[in-house]
């Protein structure tokens, strides 16, 4: 080899060193500011491009005939209801898009799945009355997915409702009621609904979860930072987060069957959020876990 070409090689090695170290700074290095109330707030890039996951802006449906022909039955979805309609959104799509920006009989929903922290929420597409639309940000804190809306570039927890960054920083929006059921019970407790359809403009294998494939489900690893580990339980159990009169709390459960044994606790106005553990407690440090057995 000449010498010449050794020089080239090195060239490009270094330059291709110097690539990958940029793109893990920019896609993994935690982005630290100051807000109002914290401290310090943690935010990791995980895309640096606004809507790299692209979210749905027009939706469309199709029945639920049409649906089952590939939709898997054990599957998680979210059914959401105003008046006399119900739709049904499956976690099947949600997974490659986060983000549903809809309008049910008259009311703008902002329907919303975060993977990571495996918690699916329906909140009101409204900001000071006004109608918003959003999209996935790129950005995550404590593993959950930070929304961004379009007039602003606000960034807002998926899970906690709260914007964090931005000209709405301290701002909620509002939760509107969904429950989360597999698709065979949806298909049992409804007819002639509709269903959102995996006709939605961008090329996705719909029957494909690409966190099943990594196993992410199943193990108990974290993929991001966390500003706080809680250990009283296993990163992934699965818990429905409940905050009243200032306190809040957590109830873990081994399957999404245990729901209704909850339900019957509940208090009117109560409104639970189901999370991976490790995602809730991060976010709500000092969360009391109540057992079903107490």
């Amino acid at each position: 080899m000449s010498r010449y070409t050794l020089l080239l090689f090195i060239s490009f090695l270094l330059v291709g060193v110097g690539i990958l170290f940029y793109q893990y700074r920019s896609f993994r290095s935690p982005l630290l500011f100051l807000s109002q109330e914290d401290p310090i707030v943690e935010i990791v890039v995980a895309n640096p491009q606004l809507n790299a996951i692209p979210s749905i802006d027009q939706p469309a449906y199709e029945s639920m005939a049409s649906a089952d022909v590939y939709l898997n039955d054990a599957g998680f979805g979210l059914a959401v209801e105003a008046g006399n309609q119900v739709r049904f959104y499956p976690y099947q799509i949600l997974v490659w898009h986060g983000v549903v920006n809809d309008e049910l009989n008259g009311e703008p929903l902002l329907v919303t799945y975060d993977p990571l922290c495996n918690s699916g929420l329906v909140y009101r597409r409204e900001i000071h009355g006004e109608e918003e639309t959003f999209g996935v940000s790129g950005k995550l804190w404590n593993n959950n997915t930070l929304l961004f809306d379009t007039s602003t570039e606000s960034l807002w927890s998926q899970l906690t409702s709260e914007a964090i960054q931005g000209e709405f920083t301290d701002t909620r929006l509002d939760r509107y009621p969904s429950q989360v059921m597999t698709w065979t019970q949806f298909k049992t407790q409804y007819s002639g609904e509709q269903v959102l359809s995996r006709e939605t403009g961008h090329v996705r294998d719909y029957t494909q979860n690409p966190y099943e494939q990594a196993e992410y489900e199943t193990s108990s690893a974290i993929w991001f930072p966390l500003s706080e580990e809680d250990t009283r339980l296993n990163p992934k159990s699965l818990v429905f987060g409940l905050e009243r009169e200032g306190i809040v709390s957590a109830f873990p459960v081994d399957s999404w069957s245990e729901f209704d044994t909850i339900m019957e606790q509940m208090e009117d106005g109560d409104i639970l959020q189901p999370s991976f553990w490790f995602c809730w407690a991060s976010l709500h440090p000092g969360t009391e876990i109540y057992s079903l057995n107490d």
